[in-house]
């Protein structure tokens, strides 16, 4: 078997949820894991298809070993696709024999493997996605992958929390799930059929990273669909992308994030796609009325409700939770910025980057000038950053020549140094696990299309969930008023008035 060509970026994921952590033990506790996935001729239905696409698309990302473990005409056929799938996220996976012992399996559909080993059910029911730990499920007949997909991140994490059960702190595995992805609800019965056409109105996908792969795999399932969508991401895909990217192969190593999306979407959807290969900031002022946020900063964030959208409805993961949020600009409720707003001090990009590359020192006279400049790194630099670090040179020397930035991130956030180190040296930015993602970029999908679809605005301001945590019983929901010390741009007598003139909203009485 063989770990993916992208392990460390893995690896440097787990480190940050994981205690003691020790790359090597990591693998080698990877290696001895032999998943199952067992499926049958009930799994065949849109949302069993759905859950299946998914469960491989995260579990081959991680686990070297699978077994496709298939029932029925049906089972087989789509066994035979699933395998290429997993092919070409990790060509080197390997696929387990009958006379392998499976350590742990994962069920779509009906079937019962019977094995003797730790057994998840997954199934879904339109909006609703469930899992147990004791029968199987079913897969329901709609067309809707909005349960689909989310019963997979759902059965993906229990899968990792009992694996890595003894460095989880607070690791209890769910028992039961009846999850609505209509109202974030357990035990919710919030699930009507979709509707029978949704139009997007030019809204602005702004970020394609993992969150955005997340949104793309579920509006790409949405047979309703139609209209234009923007996607903005100027940057291309990369190796340690594949960790947590759910709709990246190896063969995308290189391409553009926004033609992978887009061909995605074009070969699936009667979507039409505007394509913007560049950072958001270069877009025309005032040309996004209506944007889906999927942004990696706070400080993102804050600029792009700076620009005075409509609405905007927002992603996120972070160590503590993953959700979604949905803003307006006027009335009680939190705009986007209210929800970003700093408390006390917070280090700017320059200080990051000068105190995760060793040379602190260094913050004011070399490395703001070259990040704002683009000036590429000399290899002067690169032996002193790695000598700061005790770490060796060799392996960050083909990164010389390029801009600061994209050197923080490969050497820091792509996890070259973490794995120079062995993981000794912690990362400074956050990494999801790939199930995180998906999970937040299906909960934004789904947004984008209650929205479109028309329908009542809830009360909420954010949904969010933790999932290396067993769910909760009440709503994951919250109504987050604004700032309280009135310091945001919401707050604003002028931007009010921009936004009102820009949008002739006559002053509220």
């Amino acid at each position: 078997m063989a770990i993916a060509k992208y392990f460390t970026r893995a690896a440097t994921a787990a480190s940050q949820v994981l205690q003691r952590f020790n790359s090597e033990e990591f693998e080698a506790l990877l290696s001895e894991e032999i998943i199952g996935i067992a499926f049958d001729d009930d799994a065949c239905s849109d949302e069993g298809q759905a859950s299946l696409d998914m469960l491989l698309r995260l579990v081959a990302r991680l686990y070297p070993s699978v077994r496709l473990m298939s029932h029925g005409e049906g089972g087989a056929k789509l066994a035979k696709r699933l395998r290429t799938l997993a092919r070409s996220i990790n060509a080197d996976i390997t696929f387990a024999g009958s006379g392998d012992v499976i350590t742990r399996c994962l069920v779509v559909g009906l079937t019962d493997p019977g094995l003797d080993c730790p057994t998840f059910y997954l199934g879904s029911d339109g909006w609703l996605a469930t899992f147990s730990r004791s029968r199987p499920l079913g897969s329901g007949t709609s067309s809707n992958p909005f349960g689909a997909g989310a019963a997979s991140c759902i059965a993906s994490a229990n899968l990792f929390r009992a694996i890595f059960s003894e460095q989880l702190p607070e690791a209890v595995l769910d028992d039961e799930v009846h999850f609505s992805l209509l109202d974030y609800t357990q035990n919710s019965s919030a699930n009507p059929v979709l509707p029978e056409h949704v139009s997007l109105d030019h809204p602005f996908l702004l970020g394609l990273g993992a969150i955005g792969n997340g949104t793309v795999w579920a509006l790409a399932r949405v047979p309703s669909i139609s209209g234009v969508l923007e996607v903005v991401d100027g940057e291309a895909v990369d190796e340690g992308n594949l960790q947590r990217y759910v709709l990246a192969t190896e063969k995308d190593v290189g391409r553009s994030k926004v033609d992978l999306v887009s061909r995605y979407l074009t070969r699936r959807t009667s979507l039409s796609i505007g394509k913007h290969e560049s950072r958001w900031q270069s877009l025309a002022p005032g040309s996004m009325n209506e944007v889906v946020v999927a942004l990696d900063t706070a400080a993102d964030r804050i600029a792009v409700q700076a620009t005075l959208p409509r609405w905007s409805l927002n992603s996120w993961t972070q160590r503590g939770d993953l959700g979604v949020s949905r803003h307006d600009f006027e009335g009680e409720m939190a705009c986007l910025a209210c929800l970003y707003l700093p408390e006390g001090k917070v280090p700017d990009e320059d200080e990051i980057i000068a105190s995760a590359l060793g040379v602190p020192e260094k913050k004011m006279d070399v490395i703001r000038p070259m990040l704002h400049s683009g000036q590429p790194v000399q290899e002067e630099l690169v032996r002193e950053i790695a000598a700061r670090l005790r770490v060796s040179v060799e392996p960050l020397l083909p990164l010389v020549g390029q801009p600061l930035r994209m050197f923080y991130q490969r050497a820091i956030c792509g996890g070259i140094v973490f794995e120079l180190t062995g993981g000794r040296e912690p990362v400074r930015v956050e990494v999801p696990m790939a199930f995180q993602s998906a999970m937040a970029g299906l909960m934004l999908a789904g947004e984008l299309v209650k929205r479109a679809a028309g329908t009542t605005a809830p009360e909420w301001t954010t949904a969010k969930v933790n999932l290396l945590r067993r769910m909760p019983s009440g709503p994951l929901t919250e109504r987050r008023k604004k700032d309280r010390l009135g310091r945001c741009i919401c707050q604003d007598h002028d931007y009010l008035d921009a936004y009102r003139g820009r949008y002739a909203i006559a002053p509220a009485d």
